[in-house]
């Protein structure tokens, strides 16, 4: 019992220190943000109270979130808040594609809405996708890059340019991410 015990002992540093040094399991949790390069050094987390998957065209799936409730989304009525699409273009696999974190697997646009005025940013990096857009979705994204693409007058950019880390989890729902995407392309500059 006591060579067990000194084992399993011998083992948890060893595990916990594997994880901390390669990103873990600590790291898969950690939320989506923007953090800007920028002189402001500005942050800016994704906290959606909506994320859902579906199916892309070309792809292997779209995510949409949003922080703007669906009833506003649906009506068109809103004045503030975010849109972020994430697309996933390919899945790493062992032997047939890059598994690096330089090569670019996800394309991004994320709408800022403030006060009417609307400023997209747009860009791309990689991330490890689990799940699937019928079932739901995980994304965790390695420093992906980001910068104003389009906007109209009055945006001040806060964030260019930025990079965008963390993971995602989304639920599958087709017509919620068609409305969003609908309500995506009516503000769109």
């Amino acid at each position: 019992m006591y060579r067990n015990m000194k084992h399993k002992f011998f083992l948890l540093p060893l595990l916990l220190l594997s994880a901390c040094s390669s990103g873990g399991f600590f790291a898969s949790n950690s939320p989506l943000e923007v953090h800007s390069m920028g002189l402001d050094r500005a942050i800016l987390r994704a906290d959606c109270t909506t994320i859902v998957c579906t199916d892309g065209f070309a792809n292997e799936g779209d995510i949409w979130m949003t922080d703007i409730p669906m009833d506003q989304i649906v009506d068109g009525n809103f004045e503030t808040g975010k849109i972020i699409h994430l697309q996933l273009l390919w899945k790493p696999v062992a032997g047939k594609t890059p598994l690096v974190s330089t090569s670019t697997n996800l394309t991004i646009a994320y709408y800022i809405i403030s006060n009417g005025v609307v400023g997209v940013y747009g860009g791309g990096g990689y991330c490890w996708p689990s799940g699937s857009p019928e079932k739901g979705m995980s994304l965790y994204i390695e420093d992906a890059n980001l910068s104003l693409q389009k906007n109209n007058a009055g945006f001040i950019d806060l964030l260019s340019p930025a990079s965008m880390t963390g993971k995602v989890n989304s639920i599958s729902d087709r017509k919620i991410a068609r409305q969003i995407a609908n309500a995506a392309s009516i503000i769109s500059p």
